[in-house]
């Protein structure tokens, strides 16, 4: 009898372990053992990724907008404000660190700047997203980077918190993402550390089964 491959294994005792948790956590996330993938809410990736980003200087967080495609993303960049449509394209977690690839399929404007409103309606008058990618150029730090269709957020995962560097710090997963109305699928070949991941994000440690059982 061929041996069951270890992802599986993780992924069925992820499997039951969502299905003993409480009612009000239930429909936050699911596991799909075939196709090797979790997903988690959208309530649930908003409030990793406002950890995470709450880390990344010079970009400040204001809104954040649910769409059954798209996430709708207002923030700030060194004191110009910006509107994104984006969706989580991939995540790497690796040795402590992250990197996020987000693509950009809708807008991408520009609302506000520290110049004053005149220079914001001369560059939305002007080249539209082109103008934007020509500020984005300028103004990014070298952890974040926009070539007009994939922003690409890098940098290391904090000490303390939902997803915290200890989880990570001799190990890496890298998962591909599909945004769908119920929420977003990560999918994965390998999921390394599963159950303390989905213990950390679902903020319970109901006890879990022994692996292979």
């Amino acid at each position: 009898m061929a041996r069951q491959p270890l992802a599986s294994k993780f992924l069925e005792g992820a499997l039951d372990w969502v299905k003993r948790l409480p009612t009000a956590l239930a429909s936050d996330v699911a596991v799909d053992v075939g196709r090797k993938r979790v997903r988690l809410s959208h309530a649930r990736v908003e409030a990793l990724a406002r950890q995470v980003l709450a880390k990344v200087k010079p970009l400040e967080l204001h809104a954040w907008e649910d769409g059954p495609e798209v996430y709708g993303l207002r923030f700030s960049v060194s004191g110009w404000r910006l509107f994104a449509e984006v969706t989580l394209e991939r995540l790497e977690l690796v040795s402590g660190t992250y990197k996020v690839w987000l693509r950009t399929p809708g807008k991408v404007e520009l609302e506000e700047s520290k110049a004053g409103s005149l220079l914001v309606g001369v560059l939305r008058r002007g080249a539209g997203q082109g103008a934007v990618r020509a500020l984005a150029e300028k103004l990014l730090p070298p952890n974040i980077r926009w070539d007009g269709k994939v922003l690409v957020v890098q940098g290391n995962l904090p000490k303390e918190g939902v997803i915290s560097a200890k989880l990570f710090e001799s190990s890496s997963l890298a998962m591909s993402a599909e945004h769908t109305p119920d929420g977003l699928w990560l999918a994965a070949e390998e999921w390394p550390n599963l159950m303390d991941l989905l213990q950390a994000v679902m903020g319970t440690d109901l006890p879990r089964k022994p692996l292979g059982t």
